[in-house]
């Protein structure tokens, strides 16, 4: 029997497809049908639906909330949306839950779906990686509940700007200067809107949401879509750069010098804040710096290491009570009242607070003078080598036995052995067919030499792959 969609869309954490092959609005209405059966079974009967920015998003939302409402489910349309926006939506709307039309960062031919639940403690979670099989097994099972939902639409980007600067707050008189690159990507507008709001002079780039995203693709873990942003940082004298992603829910920084401030750099700045406020655990992924661990230790914290992505990260935090959560990738959470998630333009507004607090007579700290303690070790950029799903796990497990007993070995996500000066990771992408890598120490021969040791094993592995797979 043909499928009705595609299974291999539906991920780890959301549904990711490419518009018109594997997401069509026929698939869209599906998976629609799906979510709705779904969530009724959980008791659901209300949910807000978004969408962001990509030319295909405005029909793939129509015919989602077609599906939803067939099976009963009364829905909210909350419109063009980041995705933290509609996690703010259900709980501030008191909803059952929410989805959005979104594939983050992805180039424009893609499109998917992210989902989330309403939480009576946190507000909301994200589905789990059996919540989303779940789902793919109904939608192609076709055995969807019957109904008719009721369609209303609403506006929550004034309560979100309103309730997110409530929670920060700089000293009176603080006037910073920011540029944000929104990538034209959804997330733009709100956050040039946050920043204003608690006291920034903002300075804008690609704000204006644009689907085929005519200037640079918005992903801010990439070094070549942040030179403009680092440019504008240097000719306005700006004391912060940040860069959204696609859908907002990560965060770029450069510094005052237009540098380039990684995730791993800094969380050491909103650990210092927040630990601070309230001794406890910070969360953070297994591809973070070594120089985190320890500067959370010197706060006070408690340092967590845990599994890459931002499922695993929320589960890990809500499980530690932690002060603070974040990934290499940029996904960052500090866990105030309404914003159990991730979101990368109320991250930047907290990192410009917290330079400002750290700071001394009203004057902000610079991210510079804040970092200059823990020094940034030579490390080599995150590379993802194809490994067909088959085997990348058996790859992984390889390389545990050429290293176990030699050297200390984390496990809790792929490989990180260390060195004592150094250390390497070999793990299985949550998303595709591939490894991926990152290698530190303390001088950049080292790193190299860390990285040649640990790719020898991976080759060793893949020379005994059948030759069409490797």
């Amino acid at each position: 029997m043909a499928m009705a969609v595609n299974p291999a869309i539906f991920r780890a954490y959301d549904i990711r497809g490419l518009v018109d092959i594997d997401l069509t609005d026929t698939a869209l209405r599906t998976i629609g049908q799906a979510a709705g059966t779904l969530f009724r079974e959980w008791g659901a009967h209300t949910l807000a639906v978004g969408r962001d920015a990509r030319l295909s998003s405005p029909r793939f939302q129509a015919a989602l909330i077609d599906g939803l409402r067939s099976t009963g489910i009364n829905v909210v349309d909350i419109g063009e949306v980041p995705t933290p926006v509609m996690y703010f939506a259900v709980e501030y709307l008191h909803v059952d839950g929410g989805i959005v039309i979104s594939a983050s960062h992805n180039p424009p031919q893609y499109n998917g779906v992210k989902l989330r639940r309403s939480n009576a403690v946190y507000g909301s979670e994200p589905l789990t990686s059996d919540d989303i099989q779940a789902l793919e097994r109904i939608a192609n099972g076709g055995q969807f509940l019957q109904g008719t939902g009721t369609l209303t639409s609403t506006s929550v980007n004034d309560a979100y700007i309103q309730e997110s600067a409530r929670l920060l707050s700089l000293p009176s008189g603080a006037r910073p200067r920011v540029v944000i690159d929104g990538g034209n990507g959804v997330a733009g507008p709100l956050g040039v809107r946050l920043l204003e709001a608690i006291g920034a002079e903002v300075i804008p780039l690609y704000i204006e949401p644009d689907g085929t995203f005519p200037n640079h693709h918005p992903d801010p873990l990439k070094p070549e879509n942040l030179q403009d942003l680092m440019r504008l940082v240097r000719e306005h004298g700006a004391d912060m750069g940040i860069g959204l992603d696609g859908d907002g829910d990560r965060l770029g920084v450069v510094a005052d010098d237009g540098k380039i401030i990684w995730a791993d750099r800094y969380l050491i700045v909103l650990a210092r804040y927040l630990l601070g406020q309230r001794p406890g655990p910070v969360v953070f992924d297994v591809k973070c710096s070594s120089v985190l661990p320890d500067a959370i230790r010197e706060f006070g914290g408690v340092p967590v290491m845990w599994k890459t992505g931002y499922l695993n990260l929320s589960n890990k935090m809500r499980e530690t009570s932690a002060v603070l959560g974040g990934e290499l990738s940029g996904h960052t959470i500090a866990p105030f009242p309404g914003h159990y998630y991730d979101d990368g333009a109320f991250a930047g507004a907290l990192l410009l607070s917290a330079l400002y607090h750290l700071g001394e007579g009203g004057k902000p700290l610079s991210l510079n003078a804040a970092l200059a303690p823990y020094p940034e070790l030579p490390s080599l950029d995150e590379g993802r080598i194809h490994v067909p799903d088959a085997y990348k796990f058996k790859l992984v497990d390889y390389v545990r036995e050429r290293f176990a007993g030699r050297y200390p070995i984390i496990d809790i996500d792929g490989i990180r052995v260390d060195f004592g000066d150094g250390w390497g990771l070999v793990r299985a992408s949550n998303t595709e067919p591939a490894i991926t890598t990152r290698f530190e120490a303390h001088t950049a021969p080292r790193a190299q030499a860390i990285r040649a040791m640990m790719l020898e094993a991976v080759e060793e592995f893949r020379q005994h792959m059948p030759a069409d797979e490797a």
